[in-house]
């Protein structure tokens, strides 16, 4: 996994944002909604703040930005739009972007919100995913279309394998729940749902994941796997189909 430093933030109910840093104090953030526990955070480990990397527009993933610009007026706003108030630098699908820590290549994962994007730390083998990917599910569909967040989720799915997933919010054990009660076969969850547990049971987070259990068990994510294969025959349907059936039955979950 990744040398960098990365801390997770609970924020609000389910939020999480991140920080991550080098051992020189060089810190950046990840989606605040809520500026007080970054901030003592970051006096408590002698942290500077340089960047703060936004995924979407949401306020969940936003609201702690301008408090923490106040502490650190320095920062550099990264987001996916301009609209997005004090954002410096928009980026935009393809981007390279220097931090003062490491490099991202920007990915944009329209279907969430159309100004969605995701960053990739390739080298580091770190991917935040904002609202795009979560374990076991995917973000709702609230601008985009579903051949939208279906081509957004195909993009993360050409990933290394080994890359680890930091995303928005924990909803692993409601993504479990719904995909055991949808599938006809729950045994071929036993072994991961055994695993998330005790990761809660000790942290009370499931993130980070990696990318190659996502492509084994997140039928959102992968179609392709031996599970969604099986389950692609059972309801005589293709991948998009699939995709579409499960996220129109997890909207009324």
């Amino acid at each position: 996994m990744s040398s960098i430093n990365i801390k997770i933030i609970n924020q609000l109910n389910d939020n999480y944002s991140y920080i991550f840093y080098n051992k020189n104090g060089n810190a950046c953030i990840i989606d605040p909604a809520e500026s007080i526990p970054i901030i003592e955070y970051v006096n408590n480990n002698n942290l500077k703040i340089s960047d703060i990397f936004i995924t979407h527009h949401h306020s969940d993933h936003t609201s702690g930005v301008i408090e923490i610009k106040k502490k650190f007026p320095e920062v550099n706003i990264h987001s996916p739009s301009s609209n997005i108030e004090n954002t410096r630098f928009v980026l935009k699908n393809n981007d390279e972007i220097e931090s003062s820590i490491n490099s991202f290549k920007i990915i944009s994962t329209p279907g969430h919100t159309l100004d969605h994007i995701i960053y990739h730390d390739k080298y580091n083998k770190i991917l935040f995913s904002g609202d795009t990917l979560f374990r076991l599910g995917c973000g709702r569909v609230f601008e985009g279309s579903l051949n939208q967040m279906y081509a957004s989720l195909q993009r993360i799915n050409e990933l290394d394998d080994d890359t680890y997933i930091f995303c928005g919010h924990e909803y692993t054990l409601s993504n479990l729940n719904f995909i055991e009660n949808i599938i006809s076969k729950k045994d071929l969850y036993l072994d991961i749902r055994l695993k998330i547990e005790r990761e809660l049971e000790l942290s009370d987070k499931s993130v980070p994941f990696r990318l190659d259990d996502e492509k084994k068990y997140n039928l959102f994510l992968n179609q392709e796997s031996l599970i969604a294969k099986a389950v692609k025959k059972d309801l005589n349907i293709d991948s998009f189909e699939l995709f579409k059936y499960l996220r129109e039955k997890k909207d009324k979950f």
